[in-house]
């Protein structure tokens, strides 16, 4: 009896991990085979140059390994609904997740490391679990309220 694992190609994707926080978040990108691509990228909100370079870095890891990409932000009060909705208009299958899922789902270490870099590589390889709990959220509705300011 043989031991091998077979993957489904199309099953295989790029995860992004972002660790947002309020001014600045971090990423880091993982490729199916959890090894990560280049290190972890800090994204500043409030600079358009930056998240264009976050988009060209996932961009480019998509193209050099022919694979589509699915980003996982940890929800984070309300500051992930910005570089949410700006990723996915930029046509990126994106996703939330509980930071207490990253948290519990990670033995990347055994020792207790915390640090946004290191918090963004656990969202990415928690990304990559067949098994984990998302949400498409925030919904349009509740975007629409956010982007409105009340009025």
């Amino acid at each position: 009896m043989s031991n091998k694992i077979f993957f489904n190609l199309d099953d295989l994707f790029i995860s992004v991990g972002i660790d947002v926080g309020a001014d600045f978040s971090w990423m880091s990108i993982a490729l199916p085979n959890q090894q990560f691509v280049g290190k972890p990228y800090k994204i500043l909100h409030n600079s358009i140059d930056s998240l264009t370079t976050a988009v060209s870095k996932i961009k480019e890891a998509e193209e050099l390994y022919s694979l589509e990409s699915r980003i996982f932000l940890e929800s984070t009060g309300i500051y992930h609904y910005p570089l949410f909705c700006y990723l996915r208009d930029k046509g990126f299958n994106c996703s939330v997740i509980n930071p207490i899922i990253t948290k519990n789902n990670t033995n990347i270490n055994t020792r207790k490391v915390h640090n946004d870099r290191f918090d963004s590589k656990k969202a990415a390889l928690v990304g990559l679990k067949p098994d984990l709990k998302v949400s498409l959220m925030p919904s349009d509705l509740a975007l629409n309220c956010h982007n409105s300011g009340g009025n």
